[in-house]
């Protein structure tokens, strides 16, 4: 009876205990509610919930959240921003979008990424304990309620944006100002705008590939032709590439706009230089020169498999195969056999040039052009040259 007893009370108390450990690991996944609403998304879509149905605010997050998990996370930051853009409260889109930026590991990105961790802080308290964990202690900042969000709403301009260069203290702080912009989608660099172009020219630029790099300029002064920054990168693009003279009335523009530039353009253009030869230097296909032929030396006597390469046609793969012939055996005495039944002759051998003589018999008959030997390494060959084809024949040392 007291066992009994006190078997029940074992079972209650390990019962208890379970419940217990089951309310704390509930409690610790509940705790952080962005994956609860991803889950819960997740589940109305398996199951055709309505708060992912077509073009829902649920069904775009998921699709933004699949480029994260994917690792796209420039295809998750577009995507997180357009949700942002129509639903600047929504707590968890401010997170992931923040993430999104900071997972690029681009500095101006990352300085972004933090306007946003903020504001989604600032809407839900509880993604603190996530944000410890998912934005590394050198980058995570306590959130400042003082900081100013980027704006996320409202309609951009229609007309792009050219760059205001009375406004920019020099070249290093126009190419600054053109990657901020792309980082944080500001008008400067939205489609169609010169300053887009103008950043793709740099990103050549940079790389040393001038060629590229000229005509992005090309296209961002064919928008905005007096910009002198851009006329100074298309100078120098043209100047490293030994095109002094093009180069010229861009660079002429270019100081007359600022006149700091032309303090710097003899430095540039001799760095520049320099990256474009390497560049050059490295496109150059470096070839092994084909190895050559050695034919004569002392004969190696036995058998001489043969075979015949033929090509497949066109379209085909492999494009050749390789069909046996047959083979002959070299003897000491100048006597050879084809095959173990197919006659013998005689033949002669030049050590000197490597040409082998078919005096008589089956080879003979076959009337080859020239027939060669030469040494190899580890199997001797004999190249039989006929009209308009070739027998490779090899015996083993």
């Amino acid at each position: 009876m007291n066992r009994n007893k006190m078997g029940r009370k074992l079972k209650m108390l390990l019962v208890s205990i379970l419940l217990l450990c089951a309310a704390q690991l509930y409690a610790q996944q509940t705790n952080d509610e962005l994956t609860a609403y991803i889950e819960r998304l997740r589940h109305s879509l398996a199951t055709g919930g309505s708060e992912t149905s077509f073009m829902s605010l649920g069904s775009d997050f998921l699709y933004a959240q699949d480029y994260l998990e994917a690792g796209n996370y420039s295809s998750a930051e577009y995507s997180f921003a357009s949700i942002v853009r129509a639903n600047p409260d929504h707590a968890f889109a401010n997170y992931q979008y923040a993430v999104s930026l900071l997972k690029q590991k681009n500095p101006e990105k990352t300085k972004l990424a933090q306007t946003y961790f903020q504001k989604a802080l600032a809407l839900n308290p509880s993604l603190k304990t996530r944000y410890a964990t998912d934005v590394p202690a050198q980058v995570a900042v306590t959130p400042d309620k003082t900081t100013t969000p980027v704006k996320t709403t409202g309609t951009p301009a229609s007309a792009p944006a050219k760059a205001n260069t009375a406004t920019i203290a020099g070249l290093d702080a126009y190419i600054a100002q053109l990657k901020h912009s792309y980082a944080t989608g500001g008008k400067e660099t939205q489609m169609f705008a010169p300053g887009q172009e103008a950043l793709q020219g740099i990103l050549y630029y940079e790389k040393g590939e001038f060629g590229s790099a000229e005509t992005r300029f090309s296209l961002s002064l064919g928008v905005d032709a007096e910009n002198p920054y851009v006329n100074y990168l298309k100078a120098v693009s043209l100047a490293g590439q030994g095109k002094e003279a093009a180069a010229k009335p861009f660079y002429q523009k270019a100081i007359a706009g600022d006149k700091a530039l032309a303090a710097r353009y003899a430095t540039d253009v001799t760095s520049g230089k320099t990256k474009w030869n390497k560049l050059q230097a490295s496109k150059v296909v470096k070839t092994t020169p084909a190895k050559k032929v050695t034919y004569g030396g002392a004969l190696v006597y036995g058998n001489y498999a043969c075979d015949q390469s033929v090509w497949n046609g066109p379209n085909t793969s492999p494009a050749y195969r390789y069909e046996y012939k047959g083979y002959f055996a070299l003897k000491k005495d100048g006597t050879y056999r084809w095959l173990d039944d197919g006659g013998t002759g005689k033949y002669s051998y030049n050590p000197k040039t490597g040409v082998i003589t078919w005096l008589s018999g089956p080879m003979k008959s076959k009337g080859p052009k020239l027939t060669r030997y030469q040494p190899g390494t580890n199997v001797a060959q004999v190249t039989v040259e006929y009209n308009g084809f070739t027998w490779q024949c090899g015996c083993n040392k």
